[in-house]
């Protein structure tokens, strides 16, 4: 009876257990459905027994959190065969946002192999070279901050054909109850002074900033913070010009009680209003929505969609030419609290991914409020980077005239230029790695580019050289050095240093650092690649030439038709073929690795191999081809 009873309670226990997975699965994939991101990874990390779908949904979660590193490791939980394209879309954009340019690509175009829409397939690459292109004319970038400024925070920036609006607490003496008000600093030259209050009949008693102007300038929409119930809200309201005075109005039609709507921008025809709202249907936080004149009235708003929105906020929206749309948020990966981001309204009405510009747009606080001036080189925004948060400063960032230094290597003994050259070069300051290109390493010679602000700076950067057979070099150079052009000479390694035990001692691969490319199938007898072998192989040297700091891993796998000794040659035989066709194209012979397996790891095994189908077999003669970064 005791023993009944013991395993009475034990089928009990199993049960609860059971019945409490499937519980929580079901809350967390009702947290899901209503973009309650957080508690939908609360719930379903806590199932025991997670499955392709379950691991998806967490990944995707993250991703809207902004959490990416967490989003990728669950993505990376999901089999090769069993991702789908969004999934490499997703571990694309992941990697774009962390400047992993290479890894980027691959995804994209694993995706394009997996049978994802090509123009999805376009707009993730044509984003990746525009991040590429950015990163190197972000160099030439200077920013400096205005000579008219907001005192401490401030609600946001527009532009005006007479100059520039901000807000700020307003000026003298404060008095109890005293306000955001709105100023108005005069366009002189390219720069901006002599600030003056704008609009001041405007809600005396009433916070406002954050204003835009219609294109015939006698409407203003603006926001204005009220508290209702101790919570602070926010509502767009409209002020007409009237004999020169602007008079308030009612607010917008769409705007209510239960939630804030803010941050107005118009399309420069008017007929667009970009604005951020946390109306019920959102993504989490404030997200951006767009709505569209129809006469005196506006449409009800439209919710800009997860390509844009997060599970966090997005503030600040601005649709600036050529159909950019420039906003601030801080539920994607960054630098600070908020970061500022773009997409681009593709003509068939989506949107291209998110792209974070780096610095020196975004830093370690929190940067916003974005805007264009007359001059096509200069940019205006918002940040709170200095002060250590305490106060909001308005920045320029224009272009700069950039120093070009060159570092010529050669050889000690004989003066010749030396080739294949490993360089790396670092900004010590800013501890920051600065990308070099195929081109500028050239024969002999290192170019690289410093802003001409440095010149009269103590800059330090350290160039890394590394030659093979060649003792390494480092070298310091300082941006106040006149010299532009360098020589270093490099000094052969001596035979008693050209082996070193330690050096043969390579580190585990970390799983993370592989992604790979394509499995190509052979035939057991067959002498030459196919041609559709060919293609794959042409397609990886085209992505090796396009990053020529990846290694690439063969590892080359036989079924188990004949003996363990035999198969083991066939493979180590597939593995130099593989190496000796991608060196003839033009691949660097020392970032290859060749691995042989034979029948180690079989992936469809029977009781008699004999009898396991071709179509089987098949997928055990495999060559791997794997991209190390």
């Amino acid at each position: 009876m005791v023993l009944k009873l013991k395993f009475l309670v034990f089928f009990m226990l199993v049960n609860t257990l059971l019945y409490s997975q499937t519980k929580e699965e079901k809350k967390g994939n009702k947290a899901f459905l209503k973009r309650d991101y957080p508690e939908a990874v609360r719930y379903l990390e806590s199932v025991n027994e997670k499955n392709t779908e379950l691991y998806r949904k967490i990944a995707e979660s993250y991703f809207m959190m902004g959490n990416y590193q967490q989003s990728a490791d669950f993505f990376n939980q999901i089999s090769e065969d069993e991702k789908v394209p969004t999934d490499l879309f997703h571990l694309s954009q992941i990697d774009l946002a962390n400047d992993n340019f290479a890894a980027a690509v691959l995804y994209a175009e694993q995706a394009g192999e997996m049978g994802a829409n090509p123009n999805d397939l376009q707009i993730q690459l044509d984003a990746i070279h525009e991040v590429i292109a950015l990163r190197k004319i972000n160099k030439d970038l200077k920013i400096s901050k205005l000579e008219a400024q907001p005192r401490g925070k401030c609600l946001g920036i527009s532009m005006l054909p007479e100059g520039i609006v901000y807000s700020e607490q307003s000026r003298g003496k404060q008095k109890k109850g005293e306000s955001y008000r709105l100023f108005l600093a005069d366009s002189q030259a390219s720069d901006f002074v002599s600030p003056k209050l704008y609009a001041s009949e405007l809600e005396i008693k009433t916070d406002l900033g954050a204003v835009c102007l219609s294109p015939d300038g006698n409407t203003l929409y603006y926001t204005r913070w009220y508290l209702r119930k101790g919570k602070q809200q926010m509502e767009i309201a409209i002020a007409k010009r009237r004999k020169g005075e602007w008079q308030a109005k009612e607010s917008l039609g769409f705007c209510s009680r239960k939630y804030s709507c803010c941050y107005p921008y118009l399309s420069p025809d008017g007929d667009r209003m970009y604005f951020s709202s946390d109306m019920e249907g959102g993504y989490g936080g404030m997200d951006l929505y767009v709505s569209e004149r129809n006469g005196d009235r506006w449409t009800q708003p439209v919710n800009l969609g997860s390509a844009i929105n997060s599970a966090k906020n997005e503030i600040y929206p601005r649709m600036l030419a050529n159909n950019y749309l420039w906003f601030s948020s801080d539920g994607r990966s960054g630098y600070g609290n908020f970061d500022l981001f773009y997409t681009k309204k593709n003509e068939d009405g989506s949107w291209s991914p998110v792209i974070n510009p780096g610095a020196p747009y975004n830093s370690a606080y929190s940067d916003y409020s974005l805007v264009n001036t007359s001059d096509p080189e200069v940019s205006l925004f918002v940040s709170d980077r200095e002060d250590q948060g305490l106060r909001d400063q308005i920045f320029k960032l224009e272009s700069q005239k950039m120093l070009r230094i060159d570092i010529l290597v050669k050889d000690e003994q004989n003066n010749e230029f030396l080739e294949d050259l490993k360089v790396s070069v670092r900004n010590v300051n800013l501890n920051k790695k600065i990308s070099l290109s195929e081109e500028e390493v050239s024969k002999g010679k290192i170019t690289f580019e410093i802003p001409s602000s440095e010149a009269e700076k103590r800059i330090e950067y350290q160039i890394a050289i590394q030659k093979k057979g060649y003792q390494n070099q480092l070298i310091d150079y300082y941006s106040s050095n006149p010299k532009r052009e360098i020589e270093v000479s490099l000094v052969k390694n001596s035979e008693q240093e050209a082996f070193s035990f330690v050096s043969e001692l390579l580190p585990m691969d970390d799983p993370k650092k592989k992604i790979t490319f394509k499995n190509i199938y052979f035939q057991r007898e067959e002498k030459d690649f196919s041609p559709q072998a060919k293609n794959t192989l042409d397609r990886l040297v085209r992505f090796w030439k396009a990053f020529p700091d990846l290694g690439i891993k063969i590892n080359v796998h036989t079924d188990a038709e004949g003996a363990v000794q035999e198969n083991w040659n066939l493979s180590l035989r597939k593995a130099q073929e593989t190496k000796n066709y991608l060196v003839k194209k033009g691949v660097n012979a020392s970032q290859i690795e060749t691995l042989a397996w034979g029948e180690e790891f079989i992936l469809n095994a029977s009781a008699n191999q004999s009898e396991a189908s071709e179509i089987l077999q098949q997928k055990n003669r495999r060559i791997e081809l794997i991209f190390v970064l």
